[in-house]
């Protein structure tokens, strides 16, 4: 069928098909590329010596041209809340007329929801054009994990759009995290809890949700009002003060030297931790919101002097 036919009966010419399965294609081969060296356990490669994954991506982004140098970037680290915050962030700066670009994670729906360019998803064509210079970048460099991988595609895509502004939601803690070698204008910190106890700090001590069965049951227990009682529900651990210092302080491993940093309030475990890191990096720390506001064990201070 000629194109001109098929345009008159409402069809794609058949090039175009051949086309857009190839793109498809490529697309999905990238995605397949990200993701081949994924290992999700807490022995994995991406979690050992942080200090040599560190370089390694520093190599990275030499072999990309530094495209965070090119950006003006807002930096979000914490447990609960910083992709929402991100989101925030960058439909506030999109609004003021700036074009920006989201990177957050994980998707829900579609890989794509993960690189947004201006407020749209990435599209496939963008994905593949960016990953022609990340897999030559990479095999280069030797390895990068998916993550690794992942933030060098968003940062490319940013910088193939020429975007101004970027918004960077940190992966896992912070001060390690590839999405830190940026230099940002603003960095934020959402509510700091347990998370990735297997990378972020020791394993949490832990509670007992309900009591141990007796040594000694009586031989003759009464019987039940209720044969069918419901089950009572089981209550939360509480968390481990000393795990949620030492989330806390990787976390705010985003804090850099004459960057504002804000943040949330936080459980009163968490706040020392920040605090001191904006003094060591003799900058300020702004806490928001009166923690009469918040219900639970929040502490909402004054700026660090």
């Amino acid at each position: 069928m000629s194109s001109e036919a098929a345009r008159q009966l409402g069809q794609a010419p058949s090039g175009l098909v051949a086309s857009s399965q190839a793109d498809d294609d490529k697309y999905a081969e990238a995605v397949r590329y990200i993701f081949s060296n994924a290992d999700f356990t807490s022995a994995a490669k991406r979690y050992q010596l942080p200090q040599e994954n560190w370089a390694r991506f520093e190599a990275l982004l030499t072999q990309l041209g530094d495209p965070f140098k090119k950006l003006k970037v807002v930096h979000i680290a914490g447990t609960n809340g910083k992709g929402t915050t991100s989101a925030l962030c960058e439909a506030m700066l999109r609004a003021s007329g700036a074009r920006v670009g989201l990177f957050t994670s994980p998707h829900l729906h579609t890989f794509r929801e993960r690189i947004r360019l201006d407020g749209e998803l990435v599209s496939k064509g963008d994905v593949v054009a960016a990953m022609e210079q990340v897999r030559p970048a990479v095999e280069a460099v030797g390895y990068a994990s998916p993550f690794e991988k992942l933030s060098a595609l968003a940062l490319v895509c940013f910088a193939r759009a020429e975007l101004e502004w970027a918004v960077m939601e940190t992966g896992v803690g912070g001060r390690w995290d590839c999405t830190n070698h940026c230099t940002p204008l603003v960095c934020g910190i959402t509510r700091v809890g347990l998370d990735h106890m297997n990378v972020l700090g020791d394993t949490v001590t832990k509670i007992a949700a309900n009591p141990s069965p007796s040594p000694n049951p009586s031989p003759n227990p009464s019987p039940s009002p209720n044969p069918n009682p419901s089950p009572k529900p089981n209550p939360s651990p509480k968390p481990d003060p000393i795990q949620v210092a030492k989330i806390a302080a990787e976390k705010a491993g985003i804090i850099k030297p004459g960057v504002p940093a804000f943040a949330v309030p936080q459980l009163a475990e968490a706040l020392p931790a920040l605090h001191e890191a904006a003094r060591a990096a003799g900058t300020t720390l702004e806490v928001g919101l009166p923690a009469a506001l918040n219900p639970g064990p929040y502490l909402s201070l004054s700026p660090s002097p």
